[in-house]
């Protein structure tokens, strides 16, 4: 749940950064047929680079030191967190996630409903064929406008000459011919993925204004009396009405800027250089989100295929905060793979980043969770067994920094992701760790951490032991 918000702000930035890209470069391009591609591929793009994973950098951060622990004389029995809950409701998270599902509701209600009611419309009024197009003629509502191929008028408000009429059925045939309404549809289908990115919002508008310049330029490429079919866009502007989502109207979108881009001379080929910047911008992203660290994945594949074992079962005992399917997809194993014991060992020690099973639990507040592998060999077949003991969730009781006799306990305090009456996280201590030695403050090779757990209690007393520059 969690990542998939992660996902959904990377997807956001994304969004952001082709939106502010075309602001300022192609934007006033008479390109029309290529901003019309930009703008659809953007809105695409932005859901796929931050999903896309690519191995590309290493990781040579050095590890922390192992924690010290200091021993206790009354160890609760492993038994007696029978009937302790096991983890926290993640309620700010769920809440947050629920919302999320239920704009995505309303929007996607909006969609179908937008769809259904221009199908009522159909029906209603029927269809008749008008100069190689469906049209459907209202007694209501806006004057013309067009949706998939067909081309919906109300006479009533359409007070215009012959000629004008065949001018505003050619603009809504192009429409058609370009399948634009298509566009929109996709458009909303997105919107309603990231209801809450006005970006999105604004795409969609340049999209439409995209549509309506390169149908005006096609309507007038073979008359010079651009000047009338000006007249005849603000005529039809006062028109306006409740604008039907999906539709495209033949006077809504930005009409001045309408008349100023068919005035406009077409821009030079040379100007078509402007989009090679779509490259760094995709470079840029790739790094941001889709660059990843190096794994161990294709040396392991290499020593599991010089190994013939292929694992036959996976057994988990002791798991009640993680499903056994959950914790099988983390390791990276399932049965029928072959059996790879350096890489379920890698996955099981300790990882500065945190990618280790371990810090899964102790992230949660499991300090003294443990694992144990044992693994029945049969004739080209094993079986894996994980003996997990998860212990009592605890809570961090006292923080305290000791060896210090010039650097500042407070300062050093600060600089803590961690405060008592939270739950442990071994990869806030970590982090925590990592600052104070790099602060400049103590000596970077005199930090370490140690636990003094009061286990009657469930909670833990931290120590940061450091010495002086």
């Amino acid at each position: 749940m969690t990542n998939w918000l992660i996902y959904l702000f990377e997807v956001s930035i994304c969004h952001a950064l082709f939106y502010l890209l075309f602001l300022g470069l192609f934007r006033n391009l008479s390109f029309f047929q290529v901003n019309r591609i930009y703008l659809l591929s953007a809105a695409i793009l932005g859901f796929i680079i931050p999903a896309i994973q690519i191995p590309f950098w290493d990781n040579h951060a050095s590890e922390i030191m192992p924690l010290q622990m200091t021993e206790v004389s009354d160890p609760l029995s492993r038994d007696s967190n029978a009937n302790i809950p096991n983890s926290d409701f993640p309620w700010l998270i769920s809440l947050v996630f629920i919302a999320y599902l239920g704009g995505m509701i309303l929007y996607f209600s909006k969609l179908v409903s937008t769809i259904i009611k221009v199908s009522s419309l159909i029906r209603k009024y029927g269809v008749k064929q008008c100069s190689d197009v469906k049209t459907v003629h209202l007694n209501s509502g806006p004057a013309i406008f067009v949706f998939l191929n067909y081309v919906f008028i109300n006479m009533n408000k359409m007070n215009i000459s012959s000629i004008e009429f065949q001018q505003v059925i050619e603009h809504e045939k192009n429409h058609i011919f370009q399948r634009h309404t298509l566009d929109n549809i996709m458009m909303e289908l997105i919107i309603t993925v990231c209801w809450f990115n006005p970006i999105l919002q604004l795409i969609k508008k340049e999209l439409n204004s995209t549509h309506e310049f390169y149908v005006d330029q096609r309507v007038t490429q073979n008359t010079q009396d651009l000047d009338s079919y000006s007249r005849l866009i603000l005529r039809l502007s006062s028109n306006k009405e409740e604008h039907i989502p999906l539709t495209h109207p033949f006077s809504m979108y930005n009409i001045k800027r309408r008349i100023t881009m068919l005035n406009t001379k077409k821009n030079k080929n040379s100007q078509l250089l402007r989009y090679i910047m779509i490259v760094p911008c995709l470079a840029m992203l790739a790094v941001s989100f889709s660059f990843v660290e190096k794994s161990t994945d294709e040396t392991n594949k290499v020593l599991a295929s010089e190994n013939s074992v292929v694992i036959s079962k996976i057994t988990w005992n002791g798991n009640t905060l993680y499903t056994s399917e959950f914790l099988s997809n983390y390791v990276g194993i399932r049965v029928g793979d072959q059996f790879n014991e350096a890489a379920i060992n890698q996955k099981l020690s300790y990882q500065p980043e945190g990618s280790d099973l371990a810090s899964l639990f102790m992230d949660e507040g499991y300090l003294f969770f443990t694992v144990n592998v044992k693994k029945e060999e049969h004739s080209g077949t094993v079986d894996l067994i994980f003996d997990i003991y998860e212990g009592d969730k605890i809570t961090i009781n006292k923080v305290f920094v000791t060896g210090n006799q010039e650097a500042d306990s407070e300062k050093i305090l600060s600089m803590i992701s961690f405060k008592p009456g939270e739950h442990f996280n071994r990869s806030k201590l970590v982090a925590s760790l990592r600052k104070i030695a790099e602060s400049g403050l103590v000596d970077p090779e005199n930090v370490a951490p140690n636990l003094i757990p009061h286990l009657n209690n469930r909670t833990v007393d931290i120590e940061f032991v450091v010495g002086d520059l």
